[in-house]
């Protein structure tokens, strides 16, 4: 059995050099380019800075709109938060409402259906004896 050679990830210290080495590598490299070339390696590293620093500052100016702190809109948080809570509650209320009255009425059909499929007239169901005989048969 051949075991995958693992090697252990170095610490915050060895990264460390290895990125002073890297960096010195490359100042070292890019002395000998044209001015021109260093010139527009500058533009691309600031171009690609700006659009780093952009995208981690997104999802908070996403989070200011809706008005979190250091947004200057609290009126967002104060005012439209509670009203949507109590618009979902609304909701919610409303469907447990009508799920609970959609049951009652299936209920009512399936008597209602059973009673109209039935050969027995309706006054035998309002007769006490036939309660009783049905209690006495086991039916109820």
């Amino acid at each position: 059995m051949n075991n995958p050679v693992t090697t252990p990830l170095p610490s915050a210290l060895e990264q460390a050099a290895i990125g002073q080495r890297a960096h010195a590598a490359l100042e070292a490299a890019s002395a000998a380019l044209p001015p021109d070339i260093v010139f527009r390696l500058g533009q691309s590293r600031e171009k690609a800075l700006a659009l780093h620093a952009s995208r981690r500052r997104a999802p908070i100016a996403l989070f200011q709109l809706v008005g979190f702190p250091g947004s200057g809109q609290h009126w967002l948080r104060d005012v439209i938060t509670p009203a949507l809570g109590i618009v979902m509650l609304a909701v919610i209320a409303t469907v447990a409402g009508q799920y609970s009255a959609n049951a009652n009425h299936s209920e009512v059909i399936e008597i209602d259906s059973a009673l109209l499929t039935d050969d027995l007239p309706i006054d035998a169901y309002l007769d006490r004896g036939f309660t009783a005989w049905v209690a006495h048969q086991g039916g109820v």
